[in-house]
């Protein structure tokens, strides 16, 4: 069974950028030319907190202390640095979650699925 279960959560992991780039070209050809609406602020504000929660992860890998883990030096502190931009990528992806039920219909499901994949990619990716 567990194996099933990491195969989900691996699959969902790697349909997060396909959902977040089909999210931001249905934005920009279809939704963009309509009336802006609350619903439509809401999936624009939606998208970007999507966007930023998947782009603090490589920033953050690039930007992190580096540490020798061979001795050992440095490891804590590179812990609590991504620990930190963690807590931080995975809350707004979480608000942008929320937000994305409240948005235009046709995207909830991408950005949902956008959201959820990049807080599994920010479990997988980071040290536990």
């Amino acid at each position: 069974m567990r194996i099933v279960e990491n195969s989900i959560a691996t699959v969902i992991a790697l349909l997060a950028p396909v959902a977040l780039i089909y999210s931001w070209f249905f934005y920009i050809t279809k939704l963009r030319k309509q009336h802006p609406g609350w619903q439509s602020r809401l999936t624009l504000v939606s998208l970007a907190l999507t966007t930023l929660g998947a782009a603090l992860l490589p920033i953050t890998m690039i930007i992190e202390p580096k540490a020798d883990w061979s001795t050992y030096v440095g490891v804590a502190r590179q812990i609590d640095f991504e620990a930190s931009w963690e807590r931080f990528a995975v809350r707004t992806l979480a608000a942008g979650f929320v937000l994305c039920f409240f948005g235009r219909a046709r995207l909830i499901v991408p950005l949902a699925l956008a959201s959820v994949g990049y807080i599994l990619f920010w479990f997988f990716m980071t040290v536990r």
